[in-house]
């Protein structure tokens, strides 16, 4: 649903590349159709691979525990020695004045809308907040955003928080930030909102629909965690060390409801992980560990953004003599070619032993872009693996290279006084 909807932005503003278009009408419920189909395939894949697997029972409905080695779905009991939490999330309503009398919609509510909102108001200012609400504003709604903290996203670097605020006023989206919803009242329209700072300076905001994106909640509520006496965070998340092992031994919790890194991919690491701790380590010395160091995450905001490790404070906080160094992306010749200049590309590495702590991405292609991170992280290397590799013209990655660069030239700048490419030549090489 965001590319579509990046698709009826490019063609809206087709103009800046000097080509004309009729004004784009956007048939949301073909969209929403086209998603649902997508997602009916995917899922009875899934489910015929889940119910074709040797030694692998299915049941469908809900569980509880009633010990720690037994758990109840429907009128069956299961006891086993190795039992696996996996129960993911939900979105998290808040409690606000009002609105359990109005109706509103979440992240899974709203991408069954058939009808265009024509002033979507959001609770939230995260990932889901900022994603649909872009994704929607460019449908052809208006969009309001309502967010406590005083910037979006604002987990991520500050400098890619700034930039994603700008580009989203720029699509004419209005950022109420610095305030949080106080009391939320039906109206002949739709809804209204009273928005409320710190100070209590209070701001009203009308709206025909109303997206509670407020955060996530683990699904736990309902396990009967007390009766396996598993323990759980001040947020009702499942605490787990970095084998995925609970507080009680032979149960593990993976993905979501664990709240550690709620991403698809980590997940299934996650996964694999707790399988190898529980069946195929000899011994518990042998258990293996997540090694999150290196998990990068992604927002599909355009701009979009991507991350890994630590952020500039982060790093400091935490006692590295670090330094810092960015590049924007109206210096990288691709991003100007594209007309996608929005962005920036930030390092953050120790300064005397140049290892990449973390790096941040707000631009084209950033959740691609910051593989080449990750990479590095992975194995502990440095910046100047970054930096010296030479790139293909004309590409983003350039900007990657040459943020990397520029911050090496400024720590240690007879690294890259020379040849990038120099090395020894070998026999072999010679002769081809």
């Amino acid at each position: 649903m965001i590319h579509r909807a990046r698709i009826a932005h490019l063609a809206r503003t087709a103009a800046r590349f000097h080509i004309e278009t009729s004004v784009p009408r956007v048939h949301l419920a073909g969209i929403v159709d086209e998603k649902n189909g997508m997602i009916t395939t995917h899922r009875a894949a899934s489910y015929q691979q889940a119910t074709a697997a040797k030694q692998l029972t299915l049941l469908e409905g809900e569980a509880h525990f009633t010990a720690d080695r037994a758990v109840v779905v429907a009128d069956r009991t299961l006891r086993a020695d190795k039992i696996f939490i996996a129960t993911g999330m939900r979105p998290r309503i808040p409690a606000i004045p009002g609105l359990d009398r109005v109706p509103f919609l979440t992240n899974e509510s709203v991408m069954e809308l058939t009808e265009l909102p024509r002033h979507l108001v959001v609770i939230g200012g995260g990932y889901i907040a900022c994603e649909l609400g872009q994704a929607f504003r460019r449908y052809g709604s208006a969009v309001t955003l309502i967010q406590r903290a005083d910037h979006l996203v604002p987990g991520e670097e500050p400098d890619v928080s700034t930039l994603l605020e700008r580009a989203l006023r720029a699509e004419g989206m209005a950022l109420v930030l610095g305030h949080e919803a106080a009391r939320v009242a039906a109206t002949p329209d739709g809804v209204r909102i009273t928005a409320r700072t710190q100070d209590g300076v209070e701001q009203v905001i009308a709206g025909t629909h109303l997206l509670v994106a407020a955060g996530r909640q683990p699904n736990t509520d309902t396990l009967g965690l007390g009766a396996a006496g598993i323990a759980t965070d001040e947020h009702s998340f499942v605490r787990v060390n970095a084998y995925l092992e609970t507080n009680v031994p032979g149960i593990w919790a993976i993905g979501d409801v664990n709240g550690q890194q709620p991403f698809t991919r980590v997940c299934q690491e996650e996964g694999k992980v707790a399988y190898a701790n529980a069946f195929v380590q000899p011994t518990p010395h042998d258990r293996i560990a997540m090694e999150r160091r290196a998990l990068g995450h992604a927002i599909f905001t355009d701009p979009e953004i991507g991350a890994v490790g630590l952020t500039e404070r982060e790093a400091r906080a935490q006692g590295h003599d670090s330094a810092a160094g960015l590049i924007t992306f109206d210096q990288v010749e691709k991003a100007e070619i594209i007309d996608e200049t929005t962005g920036l590309i930030k390092y953050v590495v120790d300064r005397r032993t140049h290892r990449l702590l973390g790096c941040h991405v707000i631009g084209p292609q950033a959740a691609d872009l910051i593989y080449d991170a990750v990479v590095v992280m992975r194995h502990g290397g440095t910046l100047d693996e970054l930096a010296k590799a030479v790139g293909i013209f004309p590409t983003l990655q350039e900007g990657m290279e040459g943020a990397a660069r520029g911050l090496l030239r400024n720590i240690a700048p007879e690294e890259v006084a020379g040849p990038l490419v120099a090395g020894p030549i070998h026999h072999d090489t010679e002769r081809r």
